[in-house]
């Protein structure tokens, strides 16, 4: 993928222009020749549209500085286009496939509603696109098993009968490896059916009850998640031990994941819990739960994107300028952009599996830039997640030379991988792939890392 992209320039004294993914980035400065030969620019002004994207802006401004080196001969990463300039690319080196023959291609089927597929107001782009990035950077670097990844995705809504249907409709795909659901309630009522099929399933919820030995759980299903019991009660810590929250109001939805969370908080938060209210996970009028988290110091808030956004919007209406601690759902685009009012995030804080977009690892926020110039939008955790579990199931199937449902199963139960985009290190305990979260707060319109959890935290 090419960042950068050389448009025009004069001289021998003038100014040029590059253009990344429709932002643009100016200079003023000297060059010879022409603008991308021999050019040497000087005093460097960023355009104000490219500055409103933090994470992007950094990786066009590190782009920059290799373009101008490669001008001098030092960049391996520069070529021609066909425009007779050159061509910096900023992007992962991915090693390329290794060489052996499956007998048919990988496919991967989703059971993942996104605004491509679904109606549902709630869906968001986060999960396909990750995975979907991983896949054509492994295609484009020859694939696996001598064929290109496959992909297709299935409206799967979080609750009713046609999370069946969904999970039928992908198998008739014959899928290599399932992904999804994203809800705990949809993946809990798939699961001994994808037991039956024998097909592994690399989920991204958070229910307890999938653990390998739990009440949902068997030995093809895998989460690429922390559980959710304990992202919530790091949740509740950090507002009564690094906050210093004495009463903590609580909100969530009356799903499996909402009931969870709510349930693991008040273990921690015992008689601190000061209120308590819940709502359907597409509730859009949130006054009257609002309204009775005054008096308290904190709000505990385990919801969806959506009902995170209003709840947050209908605090900032009425005047509730508290800590607002939510789940995943915080590091959301959507949910910054169903806010609207950056003023109104400055009290909310979020326990994520991971913040790509503040990760001191090099490679995570070059990653994070790529995806945003690619997408339009900063990464989520669910993003890395799905973009991780493709290739972890790369390095699966390369190992082994084989794909076969058995070969990934065990692969997964026997995974240590540390190349990821989210957690730093995913091995398998009980059949979840991750143990680890990050707190994380919104200053000045953008998510911080503020502390990150192990496994024993």
């Amino acid at each position: 993928m090419h960042l950068l992209r050389g448009s025009k320039g004069h001289g021998p004294s003038g100014q040029g222009v590059i253009d990344s993914v429709g932002y643009t980035l100016q200079w003023t400065g000297t060059y010879t020749v022409d603008p991308f030969d021999g050019l040497t620019p000087i005093q460097p002004t960023y355009s104000e549209e490219l500055m409103k994207h933090p994470v992007l802006a950094r990786t066009v401004i590190a782009g920059l500085a290799i373009s101008m080196l490669g001008v001098t001969g030092c960049s391996r990463d520069e070529k021609a286009d066909d425009t007779g300039g050159t061509t910096t690319t900023v992007a992962k080196e991915v090693e390329k496939s290794k060489n052996f023959k499956l007998d048919a291609p990988v496919k991967i089927v989703a059971l993942i509603s996104d605004p491509t597929n679904s109606a549902d107001p709630n869906s968001v782009a986060d999960f396909n696109d990750g995975a979907k990035m991983a896949i054509e950077e492994i295609n484009e670097a020859g694939g696996l098993g001598g064929h290109p990844i496959e992909f297709k995705s299935f409206d799967t809504p979080p609750v009713g009968d046609q999370v069946v249907n969904s999970l039928n409709l992908a198998l008739e795909e014959k899928p290599t490896i399932l992904v999804g659901p994203v809800s705990s309630t949809a993946t809990l009522a798939i699961t001994s059916k994808v037991a039956e099929a024998k097909v592994p399933l690399i989920h991204n919820s958070t229910d307890p009850g999938l653990a390998t030995d739990g009440k949902g759980g068997n030995e093809w299903v895998f989460a690429s998640r922390p559980r959710n019991d304990e992202a919530a009660k790091i949740g509740a810590r950090f507002l009564t031990e690094e906050l210093g929250a004495k009463k903590v109001g609580i909100l969530g939805v009356n799903a499996s994941f909402g009931q969870q969370g709510i349930a693991a908080a008040k273990e921690v938060l015992g008689d601190k819990v000061g209120a308590e209210r819940t709502f359907e996970y597409n509730a859009t009028n949130l006054t009257e739960p609002v309204q009775a988290m005054n008096g308290m110091d904190a709000i505990f808030d385990w919801g969806t994107p959506n009902t995170l956004a209003a709840t947050v919007v209908t605090a900032g209406q009425q005047g509730l300028a508290i800590p607002h601690m939510g789940p995943g759902s915080i590091g959301f685009s959507s949910f910054k952009k169903g806010v609207g009012d950056t003023k109104l995030l400055e009290n909310v804080y979020g326990t994520v599996d991971c913040n790509p977009t503040d990760d001191d690892r090099d490679d995570v926020t070059e990653w994070a830039g790529r995806f945003e110039a690619k997408y339009g939008y900063a990464p989520s955790y669910s993003a890395a997640e799905l973009y991780d579990t493709v290739y972890m199931l790369r390095e699966i199937v390369e190992e082994a030379e084989n794909a076969s449902p058995e070969t990934i199963r065990d692969g997964f139960k026997s995974i240590e991988f540390d190349d990821g985009m989210c957690a730093t290190e995913y091995t398998n305990v009980n059949g979840f792939l991750t143990q680890e979260s990050t707190v994380g707060q919104y200053k000045d319109g953008e998510f911080k890392t503020v502390k990150r959890f192990g496994p024993n935290d």
